[in-house]
Parts: C-alpha cells; sequence; structure tokens
C-alpha cells in the first residue's frame, strides 16, 4: 500500500514536470565558465521541440503549453526568452504509462551570462516544485563532455523525499548564448540504486537531444 501512494507521488511529480515545471535537485551546480565547461555553439539558435528525439525512439506524449512565466522570471538573464517544453515516452511504450519519462524544458533568447541564466533557470524550477520538502544531490554535479561533442553537460542525481518516501532521479543541462535547457528522466527507483545510474550515458542522450532541438534563427 505503500508503495502504491510512493507510485502516485511519482506520477504527480512528473506531472508537474510535464506542465513545463520540471526540474530537480538544489541550484549548487558548478559554474560553466571554466575550461570545458562553457557550452559554446558556432552559431545562435532557438528551441525547436520536435515531435520525436533520439533519433524517433521517443515520441512527444505531452503538449502541455510551455509556461511562459518561466522566461519572465528570467528576463534579467536572457534577453526576449521565449519557453519551450515538451516531454517524451519510448516509441516501442506499451502503456502510456510504461517506460521511462523524458522531459525537456528551456528557454532561448539572447543570454547575457549562461552561467547566471543557468543557475537562474535552475532554482526557478526548483522552486516550483510543490514537493519533495528537501532535495539533495547525491551525486554529481559532474561535467560531462559526451563522446563525439565538443559541449559539456552538468549532470547530477538528486534525491528528494517527501510524505510518502524517498525517491531520486537524473537530470542534466546545458546553457550558452543561445539557450538555457534542462533534461530530465523518470527512472524505476524501486530497481536501481542512484550509483547504479548511467550518468555518462545519460549525458550522451542529452547531447544527441541538444542537436535536435536546436534550430536556426528565423532570417
Amino acid at each position: 500500500m505503500k508503495q502504491q501512494l510512493r507510485s502516485v507521488a511519482v506520477a504527480t511529480m512528473v506531472a508537474a514536470a510535464l506542465a513545463g515545471c520540471g526540474g530537480s535537485g538544489e541550484s549548487g551546480s558548478p559554474p560553466m565558465n571554466g575550461p570545458g565547461q562553457a557550452s559554446v555553439p558556432s552559431e545562435r539558435y532557438r528551441l525547436q521541440l520536435p515531435g520525436a528525439v533520439l533519433n524517433g525512439t521517443f515520441t512527444g506524449s505531452d503538449h502541455s503549453e510551455p509556461d511562459q512565466n518561466i522566461a519572465s522570471m528570467l528576463s534579467g538573464q536572457i534577453d526576449n526568452g521565449i519557453s519551450a517544453f515538451a516531454a517524451y515516452q519510448p516509441t516501442d511504450r506499451k502503456s502510456q504509462t510504461s517506460g521511462p519519462v523524458l522531459a525537456v524544458t528551456g528557454v532561448y533568447g539572447t543570454v547575457l551570462s549562461p552561467v547566471t541564466a543557468r543557475d537562474e533557470f535552475l532554482k526557478i524550477l526548483d522552486r516550483r516544485h510543490t514537493f519533495p520538502t528537501q532535495s539533495t544531490v547525491i551525486i554529481g554535479p559532474r561535467t560531462i563532455i559526451p563522446k563525439g561533442s565538443s559541449e559539456p553537460v552538468s549532470c547530477r542525481i538528486v534525491q528528494e523525499t517527501d510524505e510518502f518516501g524517498t525517491t531520486w532521479g537524473p537530470d542534466c543541462s546545458w546553457a550558452d548564448g543561445s539557450a538555457v535547457v534542462d533534461v530530465t528522466q523518470s527512472v524505476d527507483f524501486t530497481k536501481q540504486r542512484p550509483a547504479e545510474f548511467d550518468l555518462e550515458a545519460f549525458a550522451a542522450k542529452t547531447a544527441t537531444i541538444r542537436n535536435e532541438v536546436r534550430a536556426p534563427m528565423a532570417p
């Protein structure tokens, strides 16, 4: 019974993420202005979240409007900011509740300081959770440059505690002159321990998503 209640709680948390409020953990992320930490794409871009990501293996599962309040709250960090959001589930899932949920939340525009904007962005996402009542970074943050990419992502695993119990989840984020973006993934925390989660693999997924959501600026 307790596990059933916990499952309901996790589903509620995922629903919050699907409403454009995703993000997890605390703001204790490393600065991104050191060697190998700043994402520096060759050209300015906008975010355009496609109907499928990860080479078509995940398809859109939620069509909520992006929360433009996030962009408004970042107006001091991002000029002409526009919020973007999408959630995805495995294309071959057997039901609406099977398989992990990937949530992509971001703001694009002219980012004045990627370091500061990213930190503020994650703080905003954290504050928008109704729960957990306690959130602790238990692994990371780690700056990872995935194989085949020259740009880093910052990844961590966050433990979340509320009235129903304790769960955990990963997130990876990036920031540059065009956008700040956070990617989260739901996990079956009853079958896997945080130390067993492959952050390197999730960073590689995030890098692929980063390439898939970048679109040229309108002329």
